[in-house]
């Protein structure tokens, strides 16, 4: 009887008899724990995503920290996140990722873009913590990764490069090849097409001020402190 396996790179394997009798008693175990894993993974994401869709979400609507609607230049869906918005200090996390997930899931069905905002945000008010970024990523099913196409990150400060350096060593190399780091807004539109993406005016503002100091560039920050991290890419 043939079973099926999830990959790290979130593609479904059909293991075969012929396939599970090369293999280590030890190995077969392992296999056949992530593929009733991911199984169970993938029922508990359905039930929740069920009971979410009758839940009001109007409240987080009305923040905006994260907005659907553009597309990338080949017509990939881009889904926008304002960090600014996201109020870490009051918002419940359990019930922002089953927010995000009433929101994202018809989206992922297909290749996709995240396009984050980071400008004038802090890790301590506007991040829900490297844990619940950890734990979501779990519990999220394998679309989320497999069709994530690219992260386009726009002024990002040291304490988010930090962040993700701490959690870099847990990721695929795969996903953090998927991750732009953009210094500048005018570079956006290399990938973007500008009348996709509505540039909220305090990153504009704030983009005017680091074009007349350079040497404040975030990115320019993040490549010289923290470039020599294991798996980081540089700034664009």
């Amino acid at each position: 009887m043939a079973t099926v396996d999830i990959d790290s790179s979130a593609q479904a394997q059909l293991v075969t008899p012929a396939v599970l009798s090369s293999q280590s008693f030890f190995g077969r175990w392992m296999q056949a724990r992530r593929a009733a894993a991911a199984l169970r993974g993938e029922q508990l994401y359905a039930t929740t995503l069920s009971d979410s869709l009758a839940l009001d979400f109007s409240d987080l609507d009305g923040l905006g920290f994260v907005q659907t609607g553009g597309r990338d230049k080949a017509g990939r869906p881009l889904v926008v996140v304002v960090a600014r918005n996201y109020q870490a200090k009051v918002l419940d996390p359990e019930r922002v990722y089953r927010y995000l997930i009433t929101r994202l899931d018809r989206i992922v069905d297909e290749p996709y873009n995240i396009l984050w905002f980071h400008t004038g945000s802090s890790y301590w008010h506007n991040s829900p913590g490297l844990s619940w970024m950890w734990r979501s990523y779990e519990r999220l099913p394998g679309k989320y990764r497999a069709n994530l196409h690219r992260v386009y990150v726009v002024h990002c400060d040291l304490p988010m490069w930090v962040g993700l350096a701490t959690l870099g060593p847990l990721l695929s190399e795969a996903l953090w090849r998927k991750v732009e780091w953009v210094s500048r807004v005018e570079f956006l539109w290399e990938h973007l097409p500008k009348k996709s993406v509505a540039v909220p005016d305090f990153v504009s503002e704030h983009d005017a001020i680091l074009e007349d100091q350079p040497l404040m560039d975030y990115g320019v920050v993040a490549a010289k402190e923290v470039n020599s991290v294991p798996g980081l890419p540089g700034p664009v």
